[in-house]
């Protein structure tokens, strides 16, 4: 008899231990089905995992080639943390390249030597120099430069008797001073001294600086050049602030200076210009959108190898020979193609590459553009769930005033654009723009059920100068006008569920967001407000020191901080200053390490609307910044935003995911 209850009380106990959390994990893991009633009646596409977007163990990105292309460095997972591998180029499988070491310690950030097999990691604060034959950690060689507290390389030595040329901002964080430092580390000895006008230098093929640009007192800015280090400085150009310049090389003697302009007219074009005589000449251009930027493949001074416009899906032209080489190898024609090119080696011959294809996860690929040919390294993990993601289209609203406003709209796989839960996405800047792409995030909120809508407000970049100078001064009044009317022109198109929108953006775009809230109180259920402006008087008094010779494109948005009334519009147009104005839900998220936007100004307002009494749920993650780069982070804010638009818009979420564990114990 006592046997068999010993029998019995073991079978319960062992019960307790390992069947009753396995039933618990179960049951919190069970997918919640959307309670939207337009996401009811049509057939979603299969739930993809957290874990499979954030936290997936079998993905591999960021290829880059060695100097002479028969090497691969790239990032994996094994045992659960992020680790750097080495592979070999001319052996690659259906796994991957032959693996021939994998670095033991952490690294932040991986970039080739420009003259050897060997890779430089940055780890714990230092650069180190690591041979793939002899990857143990003890035999890492410290080749951080000597004397900095700051720095990061302009140049990188082509060869072991050459310099690299170092920017540092030690002696002031708003000015940029150029030194010259052995590949060892050592040797530090100051090249040129910013005289305290200098925003931005360009580097020689010889690693002498080559270009410079200028600020002056009343705005205006001037590129000068010179061909050797102890010949005068001469103007070759001249911008007004209002005017786009941007130079990217210093060509080699004799050639012209290739840039993006729209000097004299409202869209950018490419444009080349005489360093002797200033002329400018167009060499490619679009009638309705600006040139979006051009590529050089080669680390040193050369022709733009491609040239890339945005007008909608994106187009590429070939400029040079290894340009249209690249375009023939993508086969860009056929679908609509974004890629992303990780690295080259110095000379531009070999190119590691990111492909997607109307919108399916990306693939990866090793062109060698002499040869022209092309060899599949890996795929996306996701790559096996493309039947199921979603698709991306151009698509452009009037405002109130009849400005037409470009945006893309997203709309979940197997659903009709009919009534959907829909988030208004507001981009960063705000001196920036959304481009079609293939994009997580969108992916992962179509996934849940939600259409996307992002919106390139007036103000936006890319669109020509007319349309940004449109945003000047119009924070929280025209520009916010164009997020509102694209919710009013998703309803009125039959897309939106009135009942259930939500905005979301990070930096300008969490201003954007939040002040939807109280500004147009009722437009929007819910709102996610990341990293971003939410006292703009308090912004712009603590813009970042190192600003400090670009605070004039912050003026032309925001205003003048000297003036009282600039100041006070500041304090009308904030968010904290009307929180009591908020029908909605709102989740805030900021960077605890945050340089740019200091997340205390989500803690104010977080308390602002708390002491209102509205609805608001808040998280600020450790070890991040301006934007999130972790992956436990990632999984975190997913799991996050599931559940808060579950509840709000009645999508649908994954509920508990194993990775929640992991991001908490790798942390």
């Amino acid at each position: 008899m006592k046997l068999k209850k010993f029998h019995f009380f073991t079978v319960v106990i062992i019960f307790l231990l390992f069947f009753v959390p396995y039933l618990y994990y179960i049951w919190v893991s069970i997918d919640s089905g959307a309670r939207n009633s337009a996401l009811k009646v049509d057939t979603l596409p299969d739930l993809i995992s957290v874990r499979e977007f954030y936290a997936n163990t079998d993905a591999k990105w960021g290829y880059i080639p060695s100097h002479d292309g028969s090497l691969l460095a790239w990032w994996g997972v094994q045992w659960g943390r992020e680790t750097v591998f080495i592979g070999r180029a001319d052996r690659i499988d259906s796994t991957g390249p032959e693996v021939v070491s994998t670095l033991d310690g952490p690294a932040a950030t991986i970039f080739w030597s420009a003259f050897e097999n060997k890779l430089h990691v940055v780890s714990e604060g230092r650069l180190w120099l690591v041979d793939p034959n002899l990857p143990g950690r003890d035999l890492w060689i410290d080749v951080t430069p000597r004397g900095f507290l700051n720095w990061d390389f302009l140049k990188q030595a082509r060869s072991s008797d050459k310099y690299n040329v170092v920017m540092s901002n030690d002696r002031d964080p708003a000015l940029v001073d150029l030194y010259s430092v052995r590949p060892d580390g050592g040797g530090k000895e100051l090249l040129i001294r910013n005289e305290g006008t200098t925003q931005t230098w360009i580097a020689a093929a010889d690693g002498s600086p080559g270009i410079r640009v200028d600020k002056a007192e009343n705005g205006d800015r001037s590129y000068k050049i010179r061909r050797s280090l102890d010949a005068p400085w001469r103007e070759f150009a001249h911008a007004i602030p209002s005017e786009t310049l941007i130079v990217s090389s210093v060509p080699p003697t004799g050639l012209p200076v290739e840039a993006l302009s729209n000097r004299d007219r409202d869209l950018v074009s490419l444009v080349k210009i005489d360093e002797q005589s200033s002329v400018e000449t167009v060499t490619l251009s679009d009638p309705h959108t600006d040139v979006d930027q051009f590529l050089t493949f080669s680390w040193d001074a050369g022709p733009a190898d491609i040239a890339i416009i945005r007008d909608g899906y994106p187009r590429y032209v070939g400029l040079s020979k290894m340009g249209s080489a690249l375009l023939r190898l993508l086969e860009t024609e056929t679908d609509p193609t974004d890629f992303n090119i990780l690295g080259t080696s110095p000379d531009g011959r070999f190119v590691t590459i990111a492909v997607s294809k109307d919108e399916t996860p990306f693939q990866y690929f090793l062109f060698d553009l002499q040869t022209e040919t092309s060899t599949h390294i890996s795929d996306s993990p996701l790559s096996r769930q493309r039947d199921q993601l979603a698709k991306t289209k151009p698509v452009s609203f009037s405002a109130r005033d009849g400005r037409v406003i470009p945006a893309f709209l997203t709309i979940p796989h197997g659903v009709k654009p009919e009534r959907l839960p829909t988030i208004v996405l507001v981009h960063g800047g705000p001196a920036d723009r959304d481009v079609w792409q293939y994009d997580h995030q969108k992916q992962f909120l179509a996934n849940r059920g939600y259409a996307v809508l992002s919106v390139n407000f007036r103000g936006s970049t890319g669109y020509g100068r007319a349309f940004k100078e449109a945003g000047y001064g119009q924070y929280g009044k025209a520009m916010q006008d164009d997020i509102v009317d694209a919710a009013h022109w998703l309803v009125s198109q039959g897309i939106a569920d009135s009942n259930a929108m939500a905005v979301m953006g990070g930096s300008y775009g969490g201003y954007a967001a939040a002040l939807a809230m109280t500004r147009d109180p009722g437009v929007f259920k819910a709102a996610i407000a990341e990293y971003g402006v939410m006292d703009v008087k308090y912004q712009m008094q603590n813009n970042p020191f190192s600003w400090g010779l670009f605070l004039d494109g912050m003026n032309q948005y925001f205003g003048d901080p000297g003036k009282p009334d600039s100041l006070q519009e500041m304090t009308d147009r904030s968010p904290i200053s009307h929180a009591q104005n908020v029908t909605g839900a709102i989740l805030l998220t900021a960077g605890k390490e945050d340089r740019i936007v200091g997340f205390e100004q989500s803690e104010e307002f977080e308390r602002a609307l708390k002491l209102a009494g509205k609805d608001v749920e808040s998280v600020y993650f450790e070890k991040e910044g301006h934007g999130y780069r972790r992956w436990q982070t990632e999984v975190k804010r997913a799991r996050l935003l599931e559940d808060f638009l579950a509840k709000k818009l009645g999508g649908r979420t994954g509920n508990f995911d194993l990775a929640e564990i992991a991001a908490n114990y790798l942390n």
